[in-house]
């Protein structure tokens, strides 16, 4: 028998109503049947309005934790689309509030695309280094509207940087702001204990504040899987690997290093600096072409 829809006796109240249907959703986006996560349950519904698409988040259980997690994205959201309200690479905060039991709920415009991760596999695929360096300059470039906001995302990694190719070109969407860093509130006493990927999250996230750096060490994370694939573990600490990577050439290594530096100081100091090298990079190995 299939499980109960936990939103099932709030359908046909505010503000569910205005959906022609809400289906679980499953996490990596393969198909409607939902897997339970940790934090939170992931819903899409159809506004019989607009005929769009909305992802509605919902806690699993009530908890100070988990809520304080969704309360970040949310207010982290609210200041992106006051600031950045034309920007297409963030989701748009439609609505958010309790549920009768207690549980938050956020609901935001759903992206088309799907995660990058499905685009990677366990292999290496050289062919495609040029698009994996293409879609790291736009999510640099995604990353530098952020930043002008004084916003960190912290939490980078291929499950939430959406993508799709459109004519050749990266189209990428990023999400998932329940670890994000805004630091005009956090810098004023609001509590920051972010939820986090091994092997993504720059490490001294849980010793002090997170700054642009900390989305450096995160980019450089996924350019490097998307590079190398997902075979290697995690086990081994993240510069080793790459220093060790024989096929990785010696300037894409060099910038991979910088990146991903356990010392932020060490790191590109901005995202707009690992733009400027990807974009050298780039231009050395594929000169003159329409990516610029």
């Amino acid at each position: 028998m299939a499980p109960r829809n936990p939103l099932d006796r709030q359908l046909q109240s505010a503000p569910f109503k205005r959906f022609g249907s809400i289906q679980r959703l499953e996490q990596n986006r393969s198909g409607h049947a939902s897997v339970e996560h940790v934090r939170h349950q992931l819903y899409v519904g159809r506004d019989t309005g607009t005929s769009t698409n909305a992802l509605i988040k919902v806690l699993t259980k009530p908890g100070l934790v988990y809520e304080h997690n969704l309360s970040n994205e949310i207010a982290t959201l609210s200041a992106i689309n006051r600031e950045l309200p034309d920007s297409r690479y963030f989701p748009l905060l439609w609505d958010h509030g309790r549920l009768s039991d207690g549980r938050v709920f956020l609901i935001m415009s759903l992206f088309d695309e799907w995660p990058l991760t499905t685009t990677i596999g366990p292999e290496r695929m050289p062919h495609r280094l040029v698009d994996r360096l293409r879609t790291s300059l736009e999510v640099a470039t995604a990353l530098a509207e952020l930043h002008r906001l004084a916003i960190f995302h912290v939490d980078l990694n291929p499950m939430n940087i959406l993508y799709r190719a459109d004519q050749g070109r990266p189209v990428v969407r990023i999400v998932d702001f329940e670890s994000s860093y805004h630091r005009a509130r956090h810098a004023n006493g609001v509590v920051y204990n972010p939820p986090t990927t091994p092997g993504f999250c720059a490490p001294e996230v849980h010793d002090r504040a997170p700054d642009a750096r900390a989305d450096v060490f995160s980019l450089g994370a996924v350019l490097d899987t998307m590079i190398a694939g997902t075979g290697w573990t995690w086990d081994a600490e993240l510069s080793a690997h790459i220093e060790a990577d024989a096929e990785i050439d010696a300037d894409l290594k060099r910038i991979l290093l910088t990146a991903v530096d356990r010392d932020a100081d060490r790191r590109y100091q901005s995202i707009q600096d690992m733009h400027t090298a990807l974009a050298a990079y780039l231009e050395w190995i594929w000169p003159g072409r329409s990516w610029a």
